[in-house]
């Protein structure tokens, strides 16, 4: 919801008190303004918000790097293992070939 610009004006009207008699509480303010845009700002992919070289934020953790890695491997062996689970439901079983020289268990003499 936007304020009017009554509520406004009365708004900066404090703020201005305030940074005259108070400085210890606008050094206070100010550095936990400073400390939530630091926050957000590593929020979006590790970059700088209005960065236009969107450098990359140093304080991505290991633990971060690891659990991507993790995802992208189990994404890339999920087809393969469903493949090989899956096989060719309709197809008919293949039969065992039976060894060179022999049909049946019965030894059959070279010609």
């Amino acid at each position: 919801m936007e304020l009017s610009d009554r509520e406004r004006r009365i708004l900066g009207e404090i703020e201005r008190d305030l940074r005259r008699e108070d400085r210890a509480f606008v050094r206070r303010v100010e550095s936990f303004d400073a400390a939530c845009r630091r926050r957000e700002t590593r929020r979006f992919g590790g970059r700088y918000e209005g960065s236009s070289e969107g450098r990359s934020d140093a304080d991505t953790s290991g633990r971060e790097i690891w659990y991507v890695l993790l995802v992208v491997i189990f994404l890339a062996t999920l087809p393969i293992l469903l493949v090989l689970l899956a096989g060719h439901a309709g197809a008919p079983a293949v039969p065992p070939v039976p060894a060179p020289g022999l049909t049946a268990g019965i030894v059959v003499p070279p010609m």
